[in-house]
């Protein structure tokens, strides 16, 4: 059974006198809406006692869940020679919705009580919790209502409704989206789910870890992606009684702390979040289970900036050849970025959690951010006098002969200003090999065409800028 955490025993006071008492006025409680009242009040997620997974509740999950789901792939990196340790990844996403949250859904829906079933379940998601609730309750005739905020993507948002659940949209960010869900439930009676802090869903994360160290014996360490904290904190409780030794860390990123402000407080609240590539990890309160459940059991937190992320994708994608989600590359990004901050990981055997695959298209675009941050794209722009047209061609022609491929160009005309009126103004994006071949192209063109042509780099992890850990002890030195 799941442990209650108890909090400090304090004295309160016992209220009016019985005199006082019996000569108060009755008045009517009427079921509105009041801002003070607590209409998100969860019995199996309540911050005052928060309930904390055992590695019993792990193994129970497990042995009901083995005739589901099998065991996911894990398999080593096609580029170790590029990094100190030698690392494999986790792939949770070959799940028929593309994460490792079909394990909490399938679980959760499955220990519900038969009239529970029959009503059906609510939750708010920002859509691969969603996804798999609707999956799940597909498939064992549950009937699922989901909550997705506006920002959530439409593909999600259809396939839920191909999977039969009722959708509503609702709130800019998920804070928002619960706070629908809670006042739907309370008239229709519907039982809602925590897709990061239910304690059934942390218990099946935790398989997780108990196939990590079935299928790789020798593990030392394992990154895990944060949100809410369910996945880490299944995992921690898992490998730290399988596997003492071995070290569990948390790596968020830095435009979503929640989990690492948590700990900084000693307690879970609401934090500010900005919209960033990990998206599916934009949690703003962390999950009080998951936290007291995995603050004792884990190495330590660590943020990453955003570019890193980026840098990661790009990676396992053009690299590892996995497709996977922003928030999947959160764990690999902390090795490429932070090599000061993990420098106890070096030659040991590390497991990435690729949490999920659901990339969407639109994250595509910062892909060629992360090209642009490795030399491997560049902008040259261009300002011709209109009597000087000709000299656009030769630009195309120098950029031609030192091997770089035009990915595309943008021409305008200036306006406004009668002086400059024929002036021309061309963005030219071109394809390099490296940092050194961006550099090269930039001394040419730039010679050349002193006061025509102006080659922009992208540059990543300024001290000014980056947070990571890294960069911070560099300023220091």
């Amino acid at each position: 059974m799941f442990k209650m955490h108890n909090p400090s025993t304090q004295t309160v006071s016992l209220g009016k006198s019985p005199g006082a008492l019996a000569n108060r006025n009755f008045t009517k409680h009427l079921n509105e809406w009041c801002p003070e009242q607590n209409n998100e009040f969860d019995p199996w997620c309540d911050p005052d006692y928060p309930m904390i997974i055992t590695y019993k509740d792990i193994v129970k999950a497990k042995n009901f869940l083995k005739k589901e789901f099998h065991p996911t792939p894990l398999v080593e990196s096609k580029h170790n020679h590029r990094f100190p340790m030698n690392i494999y990844y986790k792939l949770e996403t070959f799940h028929r919705t593309g994460s490792f949250k079909e394990r909490g859904a399938f679980y959760s829906l499955s220990k519900l009580s038969t009239e529970q079933k029959e009503i059906g379940v609510i939750t708010a998601s920002l859509g691969n919790w969603a996804m798999a609730l609707a999956c799940c309750g597909q498939k064992l005739n549950i009937p699922v209502t989901v909550v997705l905020p506006v920002i959530a993507s439409m593909r999600a948002d259809q396939i839920c409704r191909d999977f039969g659940a009722t959708v509503v949209t609702f709130g800019k960010n998920l804070a928002e989206a619960k706070r629908k869900a809670f006042t739907m439930l309370t008239n229709a009676n519907l039982s809602y789910i925590n897709g990061y802090d239910h304690p059934h869903v942390i218990a099946a994360s935790g398989t997780i870890g108990m196939e990590i160290l079935k299928q790789l014996p020798k593990t030392d360490a394992i990154l895990v992606p944060v949100g809410g904290g369910s996945l880490l904190a299944g995992i921690a409780v898992a490998v730290k009684h399988i596997k003492p030794d071995v070290l569990v860390y948390g790596i968020e990123s830095d435009r979503c702390p929640s989990f690492s402000k948590a700990l900084e407080k000693s307690g879970v609240f609401e934090t500010d979040l900005q919209r960033g590539l990990a998206n599916s990890l934009e949690v703003s309160i962390a999950g009080c289970n998951a936290f007291e459940t995995a603050k004792n059991l884990i190495k330590s937190i660590i943020l990453i900036d955003n570019d890193w992320i980026a840098k990661a994708l790009l990676h396992l994608i053009e690299d590892e050849k996995l497709i996977v989600e922003g928030a999947a590359a959160v764990p690999l990004a902390s090795l490429m970025a932070l090599p000061r901050a993990l420098i106890g990981l070096k030659d040991k055997t590390v497991v990435c959690v690729l949490s999920g695959g659901n990339l969407e298209p639109c994250v595509l675009q910062s892909l060629e951010r992360a090209q642009a941050l490795e030399g491997r794209l560049i902008t040259v722009n261009v300002k011709l006098p209109g009597l000087e047209i000709n000299n656009l061609q030769k630009i195309f022609n120098i950029i031609a002969k030192l091997g770089c491929n035009v990915i595309r160009h943008n021409a305008e005309k200036s306006w406004g200003v009668e002086s400059y009126m024929n002036e021309i103004n061309v963005s030219i994006i071109c394809a390099t090999r490296d940092q050194k071949h961006a550099h090269i192209v930039k001394k040419v063109t730039e010679k050349f065409f002193p006061n025509i042509c102006k080659v922009h780099q992208e540059v990543l992890c300024t001290s000014e800028k980056c947070k990571c850990y890294s960069c911070k002890n560099n300023m220091h030195k």
